[in-house]
C-alpha cells in the first residue's frame, strides 16, 4: 500500500490516480514530518495505521493517520491531547503507551504510540494453543487482572473487543498482553462506521441494547465474550451461551462465563479481580478431567459420523420399513411411560444403600438436670466420595426450627439463667442393625434403649458424623417470599464411607425453572421414622411427577411423611435434582383453626444451593454448623470487659480460648476484632475470612480484611478493596465500601469527616483517617483524630476498641521519641486525661444505651399506630440527634399522617447535613421534591428537581429524577427497576408521589402498588406506599 500526498488515501502500490481526490499518487507519502512510513498496516473509515520509523531513531512506532472522514479538528485534537496525558498514567507493562497527538505539516492529524509487535490472534487460534485450557486461562488471568487494573483508575472500556488487546510474545516465548485502551473510541459521535467486531459487539451487548448506564460489569461482559470467542474461536456468534455449553470446560470455567455474559449485571463477577482469581484457582486436575472428556466426545462424534456415512446406503430400505414403523409407533408411545419408570426403578435399586436414615436427640440442660429434650428423624444421602451427606437443615439441627425450643430459652434467659445445650446424632445406611423393637413394650424413650447404637454413625463414638454446614435461613421477607423452604439443606461428614457405597450424582447445572412438568421423579427416605422401620434400615421408594416448578421451589405428587424430609429427588437420568422437604399444609377455617397436612402435595428444595454450598466446603471454607452457644453474649461481654481495659493481648488469649469449644460466628467475629487490636493480623485475617465464609452478607469482615492488607500491603489487599469499591447504595454493607474509597484516598478529607450519619459511622470515618495519617508519619494529626473517633464511638461497638487499640499504639510511638523528662510528663498527663474523659463518656453512654435499646424494642413491636411508632422515632432522635436513620424515618412519618410541613423541615434537616450521597440522602432528595409537588408548589418542585438531576451522581437515581422531570419516559427505567427491589421501590414511590400530586388518583395507586411489589417491608417507602393507598381508598 501507499498514501495519496494530498488527501492520505490509501491505495495499492500499481495505483498511479488517487480515486478519492483525483490527484496524482507517484511514489505516495513516504515520509509524515519526521516519520518515515515503511508500512500501511491497516486502512479503516476514519483512519489509516502505519509502521513507521523516526529519523535518528530505529526504533518502529506506530502512527494512526487520521482521514479528513474522521472528523478530527483542532477541538477534537485538544480533547485527544487531554485524554493521552490521562492515557500515560497507566502501567507501560500492561497498556499500549501513546506518545503525542500532531498536525502533520500536511495539515493531517495523527497519532504516534509505541510499536508492539504483536502476534496474530487468528494466527495462535489456528496453532491450537487456545485449546491448552491451561495456556487459555493464564492467559484470560492475565487480561482480566490488567482490566482490574484500569477499573482500579476509574476508568472502563464498556465497547471492548478482540482488537483491543494485543497479545505479546517475549524473548523467552512465553506470551503476556497489553491493552490499547482509548479513552474515546468514537471521534465523531454522529459517524456510524464501525469495524464488524464493535458492529456486532453494539448489537449484543445487553447493557447497551438496554441503555443501562455502563459501568465496570459492563466490561466484565465484553470481556466474557471474548474468551468465548478465542475459546471457540467463532468471532461472529450472538448466542455466547450456548457456545458456552458446547465446551467441555472444568466446571469453575463454565460457571464464571456464564455469570461474565449474565444479562442482569447484579449476576456477573463483582469485579474483574474476582474474574482473575477465579481463573488462576482452576487446579491442572480440573482441567485434565475436562480435556478428557472433551477428546472422549470428539472420539464418540467421530464414530457417529462414520456410522452415520455407513447407514445412508440403507435408506432406501429404511424407506419401505417406514409403513412397519408407524405401525409400531402406538406400541413405543404406549411403552414410554413404561421405560421411565423402569428406570426409576432401577435407580432406586442402585442408589438404596448410599440413603441413611438420622436420628437427632437435643436438650437444654441447668445444672445436672435435663428442662427440655426432643428428637427428631430424617434421611440423608450419600453426595461425595469423601464422606459428605445432603440431608434438611430441619433434620440436621432440628432445634433451629423448634419454636418451643426458642420459647423455653428466651424464658430462661428472661429469668438470668443459664441453660447448656447439647445434641446427639446418629445415622446408618440401608441394611445396617438400627432398632430396638422391644423398647415399644418396654415403654422407654432412651435413645439407648431405641437404638443400636454400636453400628451408628455418631456424634460422639468411634465412627464420627459430624454437621460440616448448614445454610442460615433467610430473614428478609422478601427472601422468605422468593424462597418458602428458607433453604432447607444442610451437609453432614462421616469419616470413612462404608465399602461399597457409591455417592449419587448431583445435577449441577440444574435450572429448576426448566424441570419438565410431569415427568417421572422418585424420593428414597423412610416415612414415619422408625415407626415403619424393622430392627434394619430399610429404605422406602416413593413415586411421583413434577406439578409446578419455581426458582427455590419443586412441587411433586408424592406422598411425603415426617422421616423422609432430608431424601434425595432422583429423575429418570439418574440424578439428584432435589432434597425432600416438607408438604403444603392449609389452614381449615373455624373458631378453631386447624393446620391440615395435604400429604400429596410434596414440596422439594431444588439441590442448586445444596451443590454450591458442597462444593464450597470442599474447597475448605469454613461453614455455619448450627450449633448453639447459648452462653455466647457472655463470653463476649468477658472479652470485651478485657479489652475495655486495654490488655488486647489477653482480650486474644481468652477469645482462641472459647473459639475451642465453639465456633459461633459471633464468637469468630470477636476473636478476629482481638486478634487485629492485639497486633496479630495474620491471625486477624484468618479468622475474618472465616467469618465472611460463615457469613457471605459480613460487610464489616470483608472491610477488615482489607484493613489488615491494607496496612500490611498484601498482594490480595487488590480483591477486597475491588469488592468493596463495588458497593453502592443497595448494599446494607454501603458504609463499609465509602471506607474503603476513604482509606484509598478516593475522598479528600474534609468530605470525609463529614459523611456520617451516626456517631457509628463517624467514629469509623475517623479511625480511617487516623490510619492514613499514621502511615505517612504524621503521628500528631493521627492521634488527633483516632482521639475523636474513640469518643464518637460507643463503648461496647468494635470501632471503639479498634480506635482505641491504634490511638494506643500511636501514643507509645510519640512518647517514645520524647527524651525530655518534662515533655514526656506533660504528655503522659494528657493521656492520663484524656482516658479519664473517655470514662466519663462511656458512663454517660452506658444509661442511654439501656434506654435507646428499650425505645428500639418498642418501635419494632407489631400492631403499633403510626402516630405511636413517629412518637418513639422523636425520642430516639432527641436522645441520639447523631441518628440520621432515625431522621430519614421522621420525614417519611410525618408524610404518612399527611404532615407535609413538618416532613418537609424534616426532610431538608437531612439534607442539609453535609456528607456523602448515601441510599438515605438521595432517597430524601426525591421525597422533598414530591412534597412540594403534592403540596401545589410546582415551580419549587421542579427546580429542586432539576438541581437533584445535576447534583446526584448514581446514575439510577438521577435516571428516577431525569423520569419525575419527564427527560426520560417510564418505560425505558421499567426494565432496571425490575431486575432489583432496590431500584422497583425507589422508582414507583416516587412515580406515585408524582402521580397523587398530579392528582392522578388510580395511577398513584398502581404505582404505589408495584412499589409494593419489592417485598422490601424494612424500607420506610414501603410503609409510606400502603398508608397513601389506604388513604386514596378513603
Amino acid at each position: 500500500m501507499k498514501l495519496c500526498q494530498k488527501c492520505g488515501q490509501s491505495v495499492a502500490e500499481d495505483i498511479a490516480t488517487c480515486p478519492a481526490c483525483g490527484g496524482e499518487v507517484g511514489d505516495g507519502i513516504k515520509y509524515i514530518d519526521e516519520y518515515r512510513i515503511e508500512e500501511v498496516l491497516h486502512e479503516g473509515h476514519d483512519s489509516i495505521l502505519c509502521r513507521g520509523v523516526k529519523e535518528g531513531d530505529e526504533r518502529p512506532v506506530m502512527i494512526r493517520l487520521f482521514t479528513p472522514q474522521s472528523a478530527v479538528n483542532e477541538e477534537v485534537a485538544q480533547r485527544l491531547k487531554r485524554e493521552l496525558e490521562e492515557l500515560k498514567k497507566l502501567p507501560a507493562k500492561n497498556f499500549v503507551s501513546h506518545q503525542e497527538i500532531r498536525r502533520s505539516s500536511k495539515g493531517l492529524w495523527y497519532r504516534v504510540s509505541e510499536w508492539v509487535d504483536a502476534e496474530n490472534w487468528g494466527e495462535v487460534a489456528r496453532t491450537g494453543r487456545l485449546r491448552d485450557y491451561r495456556f487459555a486461562f493464564q492467559l484470560f488471568s492475565k487480561i482480566a487482572s490488567a482490566l482490574a487494573i484500569l477499573h482500579r483508575t476509574g476508568h472502563i472500556i464498556p465497547h471492548l473487543i478482540l482488537n483491543d488487546i494485543m497479545l505479546v510474545k517475549d524473548d523467552e516465548g512465553a506470551y503476556d498482553v497489553k491493552i490499547d485502551y482509548k479513552l474515546s473510541r468514537f471521534l465523531d459521535p454522529k459517524l456510524d462506521r464501525p469495524g464488524p467486531m464493535l458492529k456486532r459487539l453494539l448489537a449484543c451487548h445487553p447493557d447497551i441494547v438496554n441503555q443501562r448506564p455502563l459501568d465496570f460489569r459492563s466490561d466484565i461482559w465484553s470481556l466474557g465474550k471474548i474468551f468465548v470467542e478465542l475459546l471457540t474461536a467463532d468471532y461472529e456468534a450472538f448466542d455466547h451461551a450456548a457456545k458456552i455449553d458446547e465446551l467441555s470446560l472444568p466446571h469453575e470455567a463454565e460457571v464464571l462465563l456464564k455469570t461474565m455474559l449474565a444479562d442482569d449485571p447484579a449476576l456477573r463477577p463483582r469485579s474483574a479481580a474476582e474474574v482473575a482469581e477465579t481463573l488462576s484457582r482452576i487446579s491442572d486436575e480440573e482441567i485434565q478431567k475436562a480435556e478428557t472428556r472433551r477428546i472422549e466426545l470428539a472420539s464418540t462424534s467421530t464414530r457417529v459420523i462414520s456410522r452415520i456415512r455407513r447407514r445412508q446406503t440403507l435408506i432406501t430400505i429404511l424407506l419401505i420399513l417406514l409403513i412397519v414403523t408407524g405401525g409400531i409407533a402406538w406400541f413405543h408411545l404406549s411403552g414410554k411411560k413404561e421405560k421411565g419408570e423402569a428406570l426409576l426403578e432401577h435407580y432406586a435399586n442402585q442408589y438404596a444403600r448410599s440413603v441413611a436414615f438420622v436420628v437427632v436427640e437435643y436438650w437444654l440442660k441447668e445444672d445436672k438436670e435435663i428442662v427440655y429434650r426432643s428428637r427428631a428423624e430424617g434421611t440423608a444421602f450419600l453426595a461425595d466420595s469423601d464422606g459428605y451427606l445432603v440431608t434438611n437443615r430441619h433434620v440436621a439441627c432440628p432445634w433451629l426450627e423448634d419454636e418451643t425450643f426458642s420459647a423455653v430459652v428466651h424464658h430462661l434467659k428472661q429469668q438470668n439463667r443459664s441453660p447448656g445445650f447439647g445434641y446427639k446424632m446418629l445415622l446408618w445406611f440401608e441394611g445396617e442393625k438400627a432398632f430396638n423393637r422391644s423398647a415399644d413394650l418396654l415403654d422407654t424413650a432412651e435413645m439407648t434403649d431405641r437404638y443400636f447404637l454400636s453400628s451408628a454413625f455418631s456424634s460422639d463414638g468411634p465412627r464420627r458424623v459430624t454437621i460440616a454446614g448448614v445454610a442460615k435461613p433467610p430473614i428478609q421477607t422478601r427472601r422468605l417470599v422468593m424462597s418458602p423452604l428458607r433453604d432447607d439443606f444442610a451437609v453432614l461428614k462421616i469419616d470413612r464411607v462404608p465399602e461399597g457405597l457409591r455417592p449419587l450424582p448431583l445435577d449441577l447445572k440444574l435450572d429448576p425453572k426448566a424441570v419438565p412438568k410431569l415427568s417421572g421423579v422418585i424420593t428414597l427416605g423412610f416415612p414415619l421414622g422408625s415407626r415403619t422401620q424393622g430392627t434394619t434400615v430399610n429404605v422406602s421408594v416413593t413415586g411421583g411427577h413434577v406439578r409446578r416448578t419455581f426458582e427455590d421451589l419443586l412441587q411433586v405428587d408424592a406422598a411425603f411423611y415426617g422421616g423422609d424430609s432430608g431424601g434425595p429427588i432422583i429423575d429418570t437420568r439418574g440424578k439428584v435434582i432435589g432434597i425432600a422437604s416438607g408438604v403444603v399444609s392449609t389452614l381449615t377455617p373455624g373458631l378453631l383453626p386447624i393446620t391440615t397436612p395435604l400429604w400429596n402435595m410434596a414440596l422439594v428444595q431444588p439441590i442448586t444451593k445444596a451443590a454450591s454450598f458442597l462444593q464450597d466446603l470442599k474447597a475448605d471454607q469454613v461453614k455455619w454448623n448450627g450449633i448453639l452457644d447459648l452462653s455466647v453474649d457472655d463470653k463476649i461481654k468477658a472479652i470485651a470487659k478485657i479489652a475495655l481495659e486495654g490488655r488486647w493481648a489477653d482480650a486474644m488469649a481468652l477469645a482462641d480460648k472459647e473459639l475451642t469449644q465453639s465456633t459461633d460466628p459471633a464468637l469468630v467475629m470477636a476473636g478476629a476484632m482481638m486478634h487485629f487490636c492485639a497486633g496479630d493480623l495474620k491471625g486477624a485475617r484468618r479468622l475474618f475470612v472465616q467469618s465472611v465464609s460463615l457469613d457471605p452478607e459480613n460487610g464489616l469482615a470483608r472491610l477488615m480484611l482489607y484493613i489488615a492488607d491494607w496496612i500490611t500491603g498484601a498482594p490480595s489487599v487488590q480483591i477486597s478493596r475491588d469488592e468493596l469499591l463495588a458497593l453502592d447504595w443497595r448494599s446494607p454493607s454501603e458504609f463499609m465500601g465509602y471506607v474503603c474509597r476513604v482509606l484509598e484516598g478516593l475522598v479528600d478529607e474534609e468530605t470525609a469527616l463529614k459523611a456520617w450519619e451516626s456517631g457509628s459511622e463517624r467514629a469509623w470515618l475517623h479511625y480511617a483517617r487516623g490510619l492514613t495519617r499514621k502511615s505517612a508519619g504524621r503521628w500528631a494529626d493521627s492521634e488527633t483524630l483516632l482521639r475523636e473517633a474513640v469518643l464518637a464511638a460507643d463503648a461496647e461497638a468494635w470501632e471503639y476498641f479498634l480506635s482505641r487499640a491504634k490511638l494506643e499504639e500511636v501514643q507509645k510511638k510519640r512518647l517514645d521519641a520524647l527524651k525530655d523528662d518534662g515533655r514526656r510528663a506533660e504528655y503522659q498527663a494528657s493521656i492520663k486525661a484524656f482516658m479519664e474523659t473517655v470514662r466519663k463518656d462511656r458512663l454517660a453512654k452506658e444509661g442511654r444505651r439501656s434506654e435507646l435499646a428499650a425505645l428500639r424494642a418498642h418501635f419494632k413491636e407489631s400492631g403499633r399506630s403510626l402516630e405511636g411508632r413517629r412518637e418513639t422515632l422523636e425520642k430516639i432522635f432527641e436522645k441520639a440527634p447523631d441518628n440520621g436513620e432515625a431522621l430519614l424515618g421522621l420525614a417519611f412519618y410525618s408524610a404518612m399522617e399527611a404532615s407535609w410541613e413538618r416532613a418537609l423541615e424534616r426532610a431538608r434537616t437531612f439534607l442539609k447535613r453535609s456528607g456523602r450521597q448515601s441510599a438515605g440522602h438521595m432517597r430524601m432528595g426525591l421525597l422533598e421534591a414530591g412534597i412540594l409537588h403534592y403540596t401545589g408548589k410546582r415551580e419549587e418542585a421542579r427546580s429542586t428537581l432539576e438541581a437533584y438531576a445535576v447534583a446526584t451522581r448514581d446514575s439510577w437515581f438521577k435516571a428516577v429524577g431525569e423520569c419525575l422531570l419527564g427527560r426520560r419516559t417510564e418505560d425505558s427505567l421499567k426494565k432496571e427497576a425490575a431486575m432489583r427491589p432496590e431500584n422497583l421501590i425507589t422508582l414507583y414511590t416516587a412515580l406515585g408521589f408524582w402521580a397523587e400530586g398530579s392528582g392522578e388518583k388510580q395511577k398513584a395507586v398502581d404505582y404505589y402498588k408495584e412499589a409494593l411489589e419489592s417485598l422490601l417491608d424494612t424500607w420506610y417507602e414501603f410503609e409510606f406506599c400502603w398508608e397513601r393507598i389506604k388513604r386514596l381508598r378513603q
